[in-house]
């Protein structure tokens, strides 16, 4: 892990949650249907023992997305590497998370797999589609808890309305192949950080730019609102985790790692990603500058369409 000191440096960046479909073909469809947002189904691999929650926004097959999904014989481990990649951020805060936001829920994998090792933390989640709640709750194992709550809201009106602060604020409010515009702005940013601790951390999942024309300005908009920010890049996958720490500018690469061990020893998280899934932001900011910043005035991104898989 310390040959990773040098390369940390606060100098890389995040992204939203698509998943790639390299986890099926399924060949089980448990449960279809239209709500007010997308139309979901939940599908089966009998070979691969998974099973997926899908979004699809356009109607079209081919661009339905992996929004989710467990391993049938052992749904509390994470099945996807960019879940995985995510709680890599435990080791850019120096104290146990005692408030904790997730900003959609999918399968519910993501908050549920945190209330196993933080069963003290106050845990709230907020997801728009209530249909998406019923799913996660009879096909994924996931139950609210007494500390566990799922608001049925818009994440930027929930963030703007709630009177807590965060210890952590996991953005990973993505519908099949669209990206909820006011959920990449400036302004969206600016609204997380407030609600964010002193030496709290934000983590977002970003789509790579093979899926995402709009890669480059979303990296831009979080690097102009984040002074401190580290990226992680799958390994296997297309996605992205952008962590940024606030409020403590003395926390060093040595002190992060120490505290990765820390947090592998006593949880007994698996935090080996944080050396072997670092991208070298400082390689490919050139690109950062050729690109505009997404503002609530200026966000195309409310017209993407991921680009075909060649």
């Amino acid at each position: 892990m310390r040959a990773f000191i040098v390369f940390l440096a606060f100098q890389m960046v995040m992204i939203p949650g698509w998943v790639s479909a390299s986890h099926g073909p399924s060949d089980h469809v448990l449960f279809e249907k239209n709500s007010l947002y997308q139309f979901i189904s939940v599908e089966e691999n009998s070979d691969k023992r998974e099973r997926y929650i899908l979004f699809n926004n356009s109607g079209a097959d081919q661009d339905r997305g992996i929004q989710g999904g467990i391993y049938i014989d052992d749904p509390e481990t994470l099945l996807f590497e960019y879940t995985r990649m995510s709680f890599v951020s435990l080791a850019f805060i120096d104290r146990e998370p005692e408030d904790v936001l997730f900003v959609g829920l999918g399968a519910g994998a993501m908050p549920k797999y945190f209330y196993k090792y933080y069963r003290d933390a106050n845990i709230d989640i907020v997801e728009l589609d209530p249909d998406v709640l019923e799913v996660a709750e009879e096909y994924f194992y996931f139950s609210e808890k007494e500390n566990m709550k799922v608001h049925i809201m818009d994440g930027r009106v929930f963030i703007k309305r709630t009177p807590k602060k965060y210890d952590m604020i996991f953005l990973d409010a993505y519908r099949g192949d669209q990206i909820p515009f006011h959920l990449t702005t400036r302004e969206f940013l600016k609204e997380v950080k407030k609600k964010l601790k002193k030496g709290g951390v934000v983590i977002s999942n970003i789509t790579a730019e093979s899926k995402n024309q709009y890669f480059w300005s979303m990296i831009k908009t979080y690097w102009k609102e984040f002074p401190l920010r580290s990226i992680f890049r799958g390994e296997n996958s297309r996605n992205f985790i952008f962590v940024a720490p606030m409020g403590n500018p003395g926390l060093k690469a040595s002190v992060i790692l120490t505290q990765a061990e820390n947090v592998q020893a006593s949880k007994g998280i698996d935090l080996s990603q944080i050396t072997t899934w670092s991208w070298d932001y400082q390689k490919n900011n050139s690109k950062i500058y050729r690109v505009r910043t997404l503002t609530d005035d200026y966000a195309p991104v409310n017209l993407l369409q991921y680009k075909k898989m060649k």
